[in-house]
């Protein structure tokens, strides 16, 4: 079955090639040998088509030898630190020295966590107003992380930035810092 394909493949090439000329030495002005060319391309493609089905052996199921599906993985990578911050007793983002800050990390990712609060004036100099360390509870909830950070008197008023940084170690004592996100704070 394999040879008469191959065989009918190989005549419609050379008709196809033979028409090909035809065409390039009309200039593409013969209506008839663009006609046929496009007819012997599709016969072509359909006699190539047979030969590939030809050359899959049997067995159950049948082998596929080409356009075989691409896998994909429709596993989404689940969301890890999700941030969420508000002022305690009254919400929002607006505080004053002495209020409490509660930070929730939903889907927490790291044992250590290390929350920054810097003022961010317009001349663009970002001063530290403080840096606090937490250390997330393994007995709690395993999906939440929840923090209290208090702001300490400070003269500043103004925006201010909240970073939080999920905090690992590469070696004995040394530490690194992943950001996990960050909250515009005002302070009045």
């Amino acid at each position: 079955m394999r040879a008469k394909y191959m065989i009918i493949y190989l005549a419609v090439g050379v008709a196809f090639l033979a028409v090909s000329l035809w065409a390039f030495l009309s200039n593409g002005k013969s209506a008839r040998a663009i006609r046929y060319k496009y007819k012997l391309g599709g016969l072509m493609l359909t006699a190539w088509t047979m030969l590939s089905a030809a050359s899959c052996e049997g067995g159950t199921p049948p082998v596929v030898t080409c356009y075989e599906p691409v896998v994909t993985c429709y596993d989404v990578a689940m969301e890890t630190d999700i941030l969420s911050v508000e002022v305690k007793g009254y919400g929002g983002t607006k505080l004053k020295s002495g209020d409490v800050l509660l930070i929730n990390i939903d889907s927490p990712s790291y044992k250590d966590y290390r929350c920054r609060i810097t003022a961010t004036p317009e001349n663009g100099d970002d001063s530290v107003i403080v840096v606090q360390d937490f250390t997330r509870d393994y007995d709690s909830e395993l999906d939440k992380a929840r923090f209290e950070l208090t702001l300490p008197e400070t003269d500043y008023k103004g925006t201010a930035k909240l970073t939080v940084c999920g905090v690992y170690y590469i070696a004995e004592g040394t530490q690194n810092e992943a950001p996990v996100g960050s909250v515009e704070l005002e302070i009045f």
